[in-house]
């Protein structure tokens, strides 16, 4: 991926982060475990992450959890 398609992407998820709130930042978090922040994610894990990001905004209009989407998955155990 070039430069300006990273930045787009990283611009796009900063955005549905400020539209949304705190939820979101829950995805973002648990995308970014081992790295500083979404500008160090790999290619393909920063295209999950926005992908994840706008299906949790589908969540959040539909009032459907985040957990039963599978959105937020378990990093121990």
């Amino acid at each position: 991926m070039d430069a300006i398609m990273r930045e787009w992407h990283c611009r796009m998820i900063r955005n549905v982060r400020r539209r949304w709130g705190e939820p979101m930042q829950h995805v973002i978090d648990q995308a970014c475990c081992g790295v500083v922040n979404i500008e160090q994610l790999a290619d393909d894990a920063l295209i999950q992450l926005h992908k994840d990001m706008e299906r949790a905004e589908e969540c959040i209009r539909e009032g459907i959890s985040f957990h039963d989407a599978g959105l937020l998955r378990a990093h121990y155990g």
